[in-house]
């Protein structure tokens, strides 16, 4: 398919003070040729917020790279901010550019519990994925699958225990067990346990990754992702890791994964959806999720909700967006019409 680009200016006029003022609008039209389709939109200017501060920076730094080519790709001004943890040099960079519409692409820490989304709220103009209450409760692993389990979706069974308590907890519960941050992405800080030696050792480390941590049932089965839009079933992938389980470099390592776009059965993937819409209704999330379950036979258990997909070459989000006819672009620039 050849698309084609073509770009002018176009001068209007709009009234400002009483007077006329000129307003310069860059209007780009998009012809697939083989379609024989004409798409027409307003060129926008746009910041793409990529780095932060937490474990998932260099993650973050591939996502945002390729959220802006695509961007780029689609004639939009498209500059990109490697946000800092320092508040002025942030907003100094906003205001600098003057973005019509902000993408987000940080992970972790920062940038999807509330804490980015609580800035850009004030800043005023629309930016990408959830607002502050769906990061927030989204971010909190336990959060979440508390209102998860709320809306009647079957969750694995777990304890939350705060950072000090992990050194003096004795065998919480049969192995396997996973223990994990309750915030934090990536599979970061995630531990397999299959024995008390295991846990033994854990303990013996110094705690890294947040003040609270998860203890929950290990849930034998395939891994399931199912990306949402909107409220909307976008589609879902099986994920089938190349070490123990889905972990850091299973995720990004070239090779690390594949993602098989595995046919269910009509009852299995109705369960699977409803699931889903439940747990992105549940959680107040808005545009763009990824929600990850473990199914064994007709059981499907609910793991966690994603705000921020990964972009990544090696991403879950992109390959389902594909393997359903969904054009991604048209998903990163959705939520440049929603009013905040």
């Amino acid at each position: 398919m050849s698309v084609y680009i073509i770009q002018y200016i176009s001068l209007l006029y709009c009234s400002y003070e009483y007077c006329l003022q000129p307003l310069c609008i860059l209007v780009t039209f998009e012809i697939q040729s083989s379609r024989d389709t004409l798409k027409i939109y307003l060129t926008m200017r746009i910041a793409v917020l990529y780095g932060g501060w937490s474990e998932e920076r260099e993650i973050s730094i591939a996502s945002g790279n390729n959220v802006a080519k695509c961007l780029k790709e689609h004639g939009h001004d498209v500059t990109l901010i490697d946000v800092k943890k320092n508040l002025k040099e942030f907003t100094d960079n906003l205001y600098s550019i003057s973005p019509d519409y902000i993408y987000n692409a940080m992970h972790g820490t920062g940038a999807e519990d509330g804490v980015i989304q609580g800035v850009l709220e004030m800043y005023g103009k629309p930016y990408s994925n959830s607002d502050v209450l769906g990061s927030a409760i989204s971010f909190s692993k336990s959060v979440a699958k508390t209102l998860v389990a709320s809306a009647g979706v079957k969750v694995a069974s777990g304890i939350t225990l705060q950072e000090r308590e992990l050194y003096t907890t004795k065998m919480p519960m049969s192995p396997p067990f996973v223990v994990k941050p309750d915030q934090n992405g990536s599979s970061i800080g995630v531990h397999i346990i299959q024995t008390e030696q295991d846990f033994d050792n854990l303990k013996k480390e110094k705690w890294k990754h947040g003040s609270h941590i998860i203890i929950e049932q290990f849930i034998d089965g395939d891994e399931f992702t199912v990306a949402m839009h909107n409220g909307n079933i976008i589609g879902h992938v099986k994920i089938v890791p190349a070490h123990k389980f889905y972990d850091y470099s299973s995720k990004y390592d070239t090779g690390g994964s594949m993602h098989i776009n595995e046919q269910l059965s009509d009852t299995l993937q109705q369960k699977l959806y409803l699931y889903s819409k439940k747990a992105y209704k549940a959680c107040r999330c808005q545009d763009l999720v990824r929600i990850d379950f473990k199914i064994c036979e007709e059981n499907v258990t609910f793991i966690e909700i994603n705000t921020q997909p990964g972009m990544t070459a090696t991403s879950l989000v992109p390959d389902i967006a594909k393997n359903n006819g969904v054009d991604l672009y048209s998903i990163l620039i959705s939520a440049s019409k929603r009013e905040v």
